[in-house]
C-alpha cells in the first residue's frame, strides 16, 4: 500500500457512498468522482444536488449546498477532521504516525471484505469527536485501497466503494480552485 501511495501524485475515480445510522435505522446511497493530487487538493463531486460537493485547493475547503445554494468555506490548516481524512486518503507514513494499525477483526472483515483484498483497520492514536475508525480494503496485487469504511464515533458508518480508479493523470492544481457561482452566499468560518 505504501508504495502505490508514494507514487501516486493523482488519482480520479468514481465512488459509490453508502451511509448507515443504525440508530435511525437510515440507509442513503449516493455517486459521485473523485479526484485527488497531491499535496492535498481533493475534489468530491457527488452526482445529486440534494449532496453538497466538496474541494480542498491544500489551503481552503469549500463545501458547496446546492439545493440551498450555499457555501460555506473554511481554512484547512487547523481543521483537524478534514487534514486527518486528507492524510488518509494520501496514505504515506504520516498513517503509521498517527494511527493504531492492524489486520481488521473478523466482522469488519465479513462485512466489507472484498475477493482479493486485505482489510486493515486505522484507529487514531488520539480520540477523534468525529470517528472511531477507518478500515481500508487494500488490493493485495496492487496496494491500492479499494474501498474504505469510516466509522463515526455515534456508530454510523460510511461505505465509499471506488471504481474505474485511474492515477498518474497529471491533474492540473488549477482543477482544485472553486469560485462561488452567481446566485450562492458563501459563508465564511
Amino acid at each position: 500500500m505504501q508504495s502505490f501511495y508514494d507514487g501516486t501524485t493523482d488519482l480520479v475515480c468514481k465512488f459509490k457512498q453508502t451511509y448507515v445510522h443504525p440508530v435511525y435505522g437510515t440507509r442513503t446511497v449516493s455517486n459521485g468522482d473523485l479526484r485527488l493530487k497531491k499535496p492535498g487538493m481533493m475534489v468530491w463531486d457527488y452526482e445529486g444536488k440534494a449532496d453538497p460537493d466538496f474541494y480542498v485547493d491544500g489551503q481552503k475547503l469549500w463545501v458547496v449546498e446546492h439545493d440551498t445554494r450555499q457555501v460555506v468555506s473554511q481554512k484547512v490548516e487547523g481543521n483537524s477532521n478534514l487534514a486527518g481524512a486528507m492524510k488518509f486518503l494520501f496514505g504515506g507514513q504520516k498513517l503509521i504516525k498517527e494511527f493504531k494499525v492492524r489486520m481488521a477483526p473478523e466482522q469488519p472483515t465479513k462485512s466489507y471484505g472484498m475477493p482479493g483484498h486485505k482489510v486493515i483497520e486505522l484507529k487514531p492514536k488520539e480520540q477523534n469527536p468525529h470517528y472511531k475508525s477507518l478500515l481500508l480494503i487494500v488490493d493485495d496485487l496492487t496496494g491500492r485501497v479499494d474501498s474504505f469504511v469510516v466509522r463515526a464515533q455515534d456508530n454510523s458508518t460510511n461505505h465509499f466503494v471506488l471504481t474505474d480508479v485511474a492515477s498518474n493523470q497529471n491533474l492540473a492544481a488549477k482543477d482544485f480552485k472553486y469560485a462561488v457561482p452567481k446566485g450562492y452566499v458563501e459563508t465564511r468560518q
